[in-house]
């Protein structure tokens, strides 16, 4: 068995509770962001977009690969949009 197979074993609702709760706590973070009026509050909206194409893997929309890609580029540009402004 792959490394992380028993998570096949686990209910798709935990993964989409999970992904709800880290989407919410990447408004929560712009919001703190936002109001202490950080240099890269606009850059933090790419990581709840990262869990709506997760949410968007569990309904259906979109292959988990597909859904793993576009997480790692959306990640990625934030990461650089930091780097390269800081």
């Amino acid at each position: 068995m792959p490394i992380g197979g028993f998570l096949d074993t686990l209910p798709v609702a935990m993964f989409v509770a999970v992904h709800i709760i880290l989407l919410l706590v990447g408004l929560w973070v712009i919001k703190k962001a936002s109001d202490k009026k950080l240099k890269y509050a606009k850059a933090f909206w790419l990581y709840p977009l990262v869990h709506i194409g997760f949410l968007s893997v569990f309904g259906g929309l979109l292959t988990l690969k597909m859904g793993v890609f576009l997480e790692q580029i959306l990640i990625l540009i934030m990461i650089l949009w930091i780097v390269m402004n800081a």
